[in-house]
């Protein structure tokens, strides 16, 4: 199986320039990093507005870390850990947000094909898929499918085995399947290549 490129390539010199204040080196690391943590806040916490505020959260965490961290290790897992720390803690308190001003349930259904035109809406559909899978499943699907991290960087943001990764990725691909393939006929095991 080939796994996909990490997402761990820092230069160690920018960084060392990051942490002697030097502006240029910070917006560089800032423009390189905060798309790849914007789309892990997305992938775990589904909510674009939650996203960003601990997207912007994560950025200042990853700053004022940097001066921990060790060169030795993958610049990539370290910096998914304090994202996944980050998401864990807000969805904690997203739900308790939740439970104080409604006792109304979540919607359980996706939007019907039909209603699925426009990006937004792709969006939502995905957005409600997520949410049906388990926090673990949701953690290693974001961190290994949607931001193409390594199997084995992604055992070590969530401290768990890569054969737990697997089986927590064979979970949730499957839920998806499930979920979004009757409304995404393409998804749903469309024969793939050229046969027709």
């Amino acid at each position: 199986m080939n796994e996909p490129r990490p997402n761990d390539d820092v230069d160690p010199a920018l960084l060392s320039a990051v942490l002697a204040g030097d502006p240029a080196a910070f917006d560089s690391w800032y423009r390189a990093e905060h798309p790849i943590v914007y789309r892990l806040c997305f992938g775990l916490l589904t909510e674009a507005t939650e996203a960003e505020d601990t997207a912007q959260d994560a950025m200042l965490h990853l700053h004022d870390r940097l001066p921990r961290f060790d060169p030795a290790r993958r610049y990539g897992p370290w910096r998914n850990t304090v994202v996944l720390n980050l998401c864990r803690d807000r969805l904690r308190r997203m739900a308790t947000r939740r439970a104080v001003e409604s006792h109304e349930p979540l919607p359980t259904q996706l939007p019907r094909p039909d209603e699925v035109a426009e990006t937004r809406e792709l969006a939502d559909m995905l957005r409600a898929a997520l949410v049906a899978l388990s926090p673990r499943e949701r953690e290693a699907f974001v961190l290994r499918d949607l931001s193409g991290n390594s199997t084995a960087a992604t055992a070590a943001a969530l401290g768990i085995t890569e054969a737990s990764v697997r089986s927590l990725l064979t979970l949730a691909r499957r839920r998806l399947r499930t979920l979004l393939g009757p409304r995404l006929p393409e998804l749903a095991g469309a024969p793939r290549g050229g046969s027709r």
